[in-house]
């Protein structure tokens, strides 16, 4: 069985995210590198602002990551 997970971008994917309590992982994006890797397993999103994201006590640049959320 494969996990599925939705990108999430907008203040309303991290507003949901949060309301709903879906654990959040955060991806490196290299910028000559197509492919992400994991950066931190995350959690629960406990605040966003236009600049970052604060997950599980860390806070995450918004341009530097990507922020998947898993959907059960």
């Amino acid at each position: 069985m494969s996990t599925t997970y939705k990108v999430l971008e907008s203040d309303a994917d991290f507003l949901t995210a949060a309301l709903t309590q879906s654990k959040v992982s955060v991806w490196f994006r290299p910028e000559d590198d197509p492919e992400t890797r994991i950066m931190d397993y995350g959690g629960i999103v406990e605040g966003y602002s236009p600049e970052s994201i604060k997950i599980a006590g860390g806070r995450f640049i918004r341009e530097r990551f990507e922020f998947r959320a898993y959907i059960k």
